[in-house]
């Protein structure tokens, strides 16, 4: 490791500027989607709960998998018409994520810088294949609402797989590490003056594995608070409410800055979020500093969100709770 493509040629490389674009999209693909939210029905004098509203999970979703995959998927599906094919059922296609997962771990490990970047390019075709595991299971039920099937098989056997999946990435990144000990700077503020010998040494071995299994503790607890917001939110913004008021201070709730901003952090702290970070430090060869990152600050900003969602959640339960 020599500080990654950023230290090397700064911002005028292929993959830095690859990023920097992927991001600025994101941020222009988000102020557009909030921006229709902004002229749906819910927000007419005429509301009603029965009245369509978006997904809460696309509202939390990360964006490359909001942007990219959960569309392509879509796209893919309507084109093929794969969910018709008698053989084809949810449960096939994440078996098929998971070898993609697997394989996608181990060029990860590879010393050979390029292909670590095509590792990254997998990984993404596996998430592509979880997304269009849920795209199917929808189709085959004649079910339109982008939602967790909380409770089913399916259910399990996909989270099963996604913590699979994140287990052999981690395994490789650990294989990579230990092949290509990072240095102690590396893991450092930014700095000017040439590092101190002391600071100069390898990382230990037993760094990288406690640094690893945090990440990895962190991603499944990221994944969980996840999924339970998101259930919690679900519950709360398509209950049936019969009265007009109720409906209508429903939606104005759905609609409102600090609903929307809470949705919007779980994008960026979701587990998967998470991973875009990993995948990012991964392509611009700049994993070890992200790592450490992750694990000095990563359960503080976990943390964080966690609390605004939960007071929120309980604020407007109440408040609901007292209309219905």
């Amino acid at each position: 490791m020599d500080g990654g493509v950023l230290s090397r040629y700064g911002l005028v490389s292929p993959p830095v500027i690859f990023c920097l674009v992927l991001g600025a999209s994101f941020v222009v693909a988000d102020l557009y989607f909030y921006g229709v939210l902004g002229k749906l029905p819910c927000q007419a004098s005429n509301c009603s709960s029965t009245v369509p509203r978006p997904s809460v999970k696309l509202m939390m979703q990360d964006h490359m998998c909001h942007h990219v995959h959960h569309y392509a998927a879509e796209a893919f599906e309507s084109y093929t018409h794969l969910s018709e094919l008698p053989f084809i059922t949810p449960n096939f296609i994440t078996t098929m994520h998971i070898f993609v997962g697997a394989f996608g771990a181990y060029l990860v490990s590879s010393e050979n810088f390029k292909i670590r970047q095509i590792a990254v390019g997998v990984c993404q075709f596996r998430i592509f294949l979880d997304m269009l595991d849920g795209v199917v299971f929808r189709r085959q039920l004649k079910h339109s609402m982008y939602v967790n099937g909380w409770g089913t098989l399916g259910y399990y056997i996909d989270a099963g797989a996604d913590i699979l999946a994140s287990f052999l990435l981690v395994y490789g990144l650990f294989i990579y590490l230990v092949r290509q000990p990072p240095r102690r700077s590396e893991g450092l503020p930014l700095r000017t003056s040439p590092p101190e010998p002391i600071t100069d040494m390898p990382v230990s071995r037993s760094t990288i594995q406690l640094t690893l299994i945090l990440c990895l503790i962190q991603g499944c607890l990221r994944g969980l608070f996840w999924d339970r917001y998101q259930f919690a939110f679900h519950s709360i913004f398509n209950k049936v409410l019969h009265h007009k008021a109720d409906a209508m201070l429903q939606a104005r709730i759905f609609n409102s800055p600090l609903t929307r901003f809470v949705l919007w952090c779980w994008k960026l702290s979701s587990a998967e979020g998470m991973l875009g970070f990993v995948y990012a430090s991964i392509f611009l060869d700049f994993v070890w500093p992200m790592l450490i990152v992750l694990r000095k600050y990563g359960f503080i900003q976990l943390g964080v969100v966690v609390i605004i969602s939960q007071l929120h959640a309980w604020q407007i339960g109440e408040l609901l709770g007292k209309a219905a």
